[in-house]
This record gives structure tokens, C-alpha cells and sequence, in this order.
């Protein structure tokens, strides 16, 4: 089954149901490790910050999220 295929699935789950669901995969991912912050990450992070800081990039408002989550969810369909 491909992943577009489990999206479709899952997409027509209740709210509750793709709550539960979205729990499990998170409890099943490994827990995070000190190596996980790579000095990569790290200046990337900073990078990013520093954009926001400055107003080179601004972030998201709530809405243009949740209104990039249904186009996405929607594209699942």
C-alpha cells in the first residue's frame, strides 16, 4: 500500500480516530537523541531565527496555517 494510498484511508477516519492514530506513530518513533541537534541543525535553526529576528522572513499567521493543512489534506483525497 503506498503512502497516498494510507493517506486516503486514513483521511476518512473520524477526528477522534485520526487523533488516536497520530498518537500512536508519535509514541512509535524512537526517542530523540543528543545527536539529533548536529551543529548543522543547530546553525540552521539560528539561520532561521535570525531571518524571523530581522524580518527577512515572517512567520505563518494561524489561519494561512490551518489553511495550508487543508490544502494539503485536500491533495490527499
Amino acid at each position: 500500500m503506498s503512502l497516498a494510498e494510507i493517506q486516503n484511508t486514513i483521511s476518512n477516519l473520524s477526528d477522534h480516530e485520526r487523533g488516536t492514530l497520530a498518537a500512536w506513530l508519535l509514541e512509535s518513533l524512537p526517542p530523540h537523541q543528543p545527536e539529533d541537534a548536529t551543529v548543522e541543525g543547530i546553525k540552521e535553526a539560528a539561520r532561521r531565527r535570525d531571518e524571523l529576528d530581522s524580518g527577512k522572513a515572517r512567520p505563518l499567521t494561524a489561519d494561512e496555517f490551518w489553511t495550508a493543512i487543508q490544502r494539503d489534506r485536500a491533495a490527499w483525497k
